[in-house]
């Protein structure tokens, strides 16, 4: 099974956010023992490189981290037709548009996900890390 995670669980768990961090944790430790394949689209990893650096105020904990991820899961290729296929929906949220755009070109099953009405609309399923976890087990 091939699955998109949206940047929201990785940061859940790289950031401990109280609430979220044991579920999306599940998520990529279900990928780290190769019982999915997770991925993650470009623009994620430089979102969450960004985002580790800004709130932890360490460039080496970004790399640590990113370098874990990449560890975990698969950066999907984001071609020039994605780009173009995301904009010329005019989607509120650009970049939720491309992710879901990535996943379908990808052949993704489902993306995961905290903000699942960011998500409506793209042609593909999308489940919160609970409704995934119940999914599964």
């Amino acid at each position: 099974m091939k699955v998109m995670i949206d940047t929201n669980v990785i940061l859940d768990v790289l950031l401990e956010r109280e609430n979220f961090v044991e579920e999306s944790y599940k998520i990529l430790s279900m990928c780290e023992e190769h019982r999915i394949n997770g991925f993650v689209s470009a623009s994620s990893v430089t979102d969450i490189f960004y985002l580790v650096r800004k709130y932890t105020h360490s460039t080496e904990l970004a790399y640590n981290a990113v370098g874990k991820l990449l560890e975990i899961v698969k950066v999907c290729d984001v071609t020039n037709n994605d780009v173009l296929t995301a904009f010329q929906k005019k989607a509120k949220d650009f970049e939720d548009c491309l992710i879901s755009v990535c996943a379908n070109s990808n052949n993704c099953n489902y993306i995961i996900t905290r903000n699942k009405k960011d998500f409506e609309n793209f042609g593909i399923e999308v489940l919160s890390p609970t409704e995934f976890l119940d999914m599964s087990m």
